[in-house]
């Protein structure tokens, strides 16, 4: 009998959560959920930490402050078509991310029936000094809100005018994030109405108009504007332009808003930027940066390091932000707003870069890195060697149990692939029996009955044949797939041929996610107990060349030589590095080591056959090598070049 993930269980009782909640109007108790999902309340204790560590991984989904659960945004029924009574609305904020910023404005108008009705405009005191580009961009100032009600005195009041509408906007998920977190900061639940942006339709209507800001698309449509950014006016542009493309979808065939792809949108992406880097970036920072490669630091007002990159050009880069738009992606929202001072090293090489800059990330661990970071969270995949019946499970730490320790690996979830990946095509134990006493045999649970298990409890497996499947495990985590893969295979095949899509995909990505991860980490290994390498760049620092000795997979040293040391001087260093690597103990591969040991692995493969790069074999004539590296031409080192960061590592 084929077994399902469990992940796939997962995702039907929260799709069941969901479903319960849109019959109840989108918000249950934990009480209805527990009942709707589990059969029974039963001990509502022992049922209530599961639903919440089920239901807290969906997005879509949030629990109020008096523990009962919502759907974030109800979906409009597909059966409504599109509503003509709806309340359109517009904030107004002193930034981009709604965790830091806050409200500033909110405008709404009602529609009954495709008529306007009512409006709602209000100033809110955020209690904090408006960024000049917030005043630049709206015409608030400070003065402005001094005499404002702040959010809480005017949550009310809008929970009110919103009732049970269809909320329509402009990139609604944003105004309706903003507000979410507004409501949660006083203590109370979100709001639970059907939300519909109107962006998705402008641009399937209007493909070819290029621009897709709110400007833009009432130009298109010809309503006319004279009030920009500000609440009320844009909440009732969005309304007039919302009922303009209703109709013109209408006449194209696009009859309710399930039809419209990638609708509704939780959380849209920002189409225009409100700002630009320079209109919060000081050009004193640019002082005294090179136009060479390295590695620079972002830090905030108060010292603490922001974000950390690389260039090949460091001036060029940095310069490059203050043309930047605020809050060009979601990862990145008020980097550039917090930006106090730059820091910057320069280097030779595109590999002391990558080394670096995952040092100062591991070091300062800055927010908007967002790889690099939790070293201390990656997993291994622990094998109980020392066990009667080996279990294969992720492990946070090594210890010292006789156990096999795969990894460290940089991607949890990769990881948890890996499990899930031999436990559906090997049935190994999942259980918690010690098998010290007979206790521990005798009563088989469901993972036997399921064939997910070969059942060591019922004391009538041979312990040789299971053996035989914890090989197959280990092989696979040493790099050897081929046997896994093809149980796997078959099991996709399977799948398919019941026509079971869902667990076909699963099956497939699992498989794909695995072997990346376990080939990965053979070549870490592999580079690890592998040749020593002497790689030459510029350097900086003096203008002539550096050595950087890689010994056992990571940076042992770096010898700087300088153009009036003569080449024998320079080689006694090199050799006295080498002798003291040889006399280290050998090292293990942990969690703290891990990120510098992909990098150097990654950039071998790439470069090793580069004249840069040359591999060490005993006897070793230093001397003639730092010849032959002062002796490459400029056009050899190139490769070293670093490349630039990408936005969010």
């Amino acid at each position: 009998m084929a077994s399902e993930p469990v992940s796939t269980t997962y995702e039907r009782l929260r799709s069941r959560a969901k479903q319960v909640l849109l019959s109840r109007g989108g918000v249950a108790s934990e009480e209805q959920l527990i009942e709707a999902l589990f059969g029974s309340i039963g001990n509502r204790r022992l049922w209530a930490p599961f639903l919440a560590q089920l239901l807290a991984t969906d997005e879509d989904l949030v629990r109020r402050s008096d523990g009962s659960w919502a759907l974030r945004h109800r979906p409009i029924p597909l059966e409504a078509g599109w509503p003509r009574s709806f309340v359109a609305l517009d904030v107004e904020t002193t930034g981009l991310r709604p965790s830091r910023h806050r409200v500033i404005e909110i405008g709404a108008v009602r529609y009954e029936q495709g008529r306007c009705v009512e409006r709602f405009a209000v100033l809110v005191n955020p209690h904090r000094r408006l960024p000049g580009y917030i005043v630049r961009l709206t015409g608030i100032r400070d003065d402005d809100l001094v005499t404002a009600v702040p959010f809480a005195e005017v949550a009310a009041a809008l929970r009110r005018f919103l009732g049970t509408s269809v909320v329509v906007g402009y990139n609604v998920g944003f105004d309706l994030d903003f507000l979410d977190f507004e409501f949660r900061r006083i203590g109370q639940g979100p709001l639970a109405n059907p939300a519909l942006d109107v962006l998705p339709l402008a641009r399937q209507l209007l493909a070819g108009n290029g621009r897709y800001d709110l400007d833009s698309v009432c130009r298109a449509v010809g309503i006319e504007r004279t009030t920009r950014h500000r609440a009320l006016p844009d909440a009732e542009a969005t309304a007039e332009l919302y009922l303009r493309l209703v109709a013109r979808a209408e006449e194209a065939g696009v009859r309710a808003p399930s039809d419209v792809p990638l609708q509704p949108a939780r959380r849209p992406v920002v189409v225009e930027a409100v700002a630009r880097g320079r209109a919060v970036l000081d050009r004193k920072l640019l002082e005294n940066v090179p136009e060479l490669p390295g590695v620079y630091l972002m830090r905030d007002g108060l010292g603490r390091v922001l974000y950390v990159g690389k260039a090949r050009n460091l001036r060029q880069r940095l310069r490059s932000y203050f043309a930047q738009p605020l809050g060009y992606t979601r990862k990145m929202d008020g980097l550039l707003e917090s930006v106090a001072d730059l820091e910057t090293v320069v280097v030779g090489s595109e590999l002391e870069a990558l080394l670096l800059e995952s040092q100062f990330i591991q070091r300062h661990k800055p927010p908007y890195n967002t790889q690099l970071r939790n070293h201390e969270a990656y997993p291994y995949v622990k094998v109980e060697l020392g066990r009667p019946w080996p279990r294969v499970l992720l492990a946070r730490q090594r210890e010292d149990d006789d156990a096999l320790y795969v990894g460290p690996f940089r991607s949890t979830a990769a990881a948890r692939a890996v499990v899930e990946l031999l436990h559906l095509v090997l049935p190994l134990r999942t259980c918690h029996r010690s098998f010290r006493d007979a206790r521990s045999y005798g009563r088989p649970c469901l993972q036997l009955t399921l064939g997910r298990c070969v059942g060591p409890c019922t004391g009538r497996v041979d312990p040789t044949e299971y053996r035989a499947l914890v090989e197959v495990a280990l092989r696979f985590l040493q790099g050897e797939t081929g046997a896994v893969v093809e149980r796997a295979q078959r099991l996709l095949a399977e799948a398919v041929e019941r026509l079971d899509f869902e667990r076909a995909a699963r099956l497939r990505d699992l498989l794909r996610r695995s072997e990346e991860l376990v080939l990965g980490h053979r070549l870490v290994q592999a580079t690890i107990a592998g040749e020593p390498y002497l790689v030459v760049t510029p350097c900086p620092e003096t203008g002539d060349r550096a050595f950087l000795l890689v010994v056992g997979g990571r940076l042992w040293a770096r010898v700087a030589a300088d153009a009036r040391e003569p080449d024998e001087a320079v080689a006694a260093r090199l050799r006295a590095a080498w002798e003291r690597a040889l006399a280290a103990p050998r090292w293990t591969l942990d969690q703290e080591s891990l990120d510098a040991a992909v990098i150097v692995a990654r950039w071998l493969r790439e470069h090793h056959a580069d004249p840069t790069v040359v591999a060490l074999e005993e006897p070793i004539d230093w001397t003639a090598l730092v010849r032959y590296g002062r002796e490459l031409p400029a056009a050899a080192l190139a490769v070293h070049g670093p490349i630039d960061s990408e936005e969010a590592r």
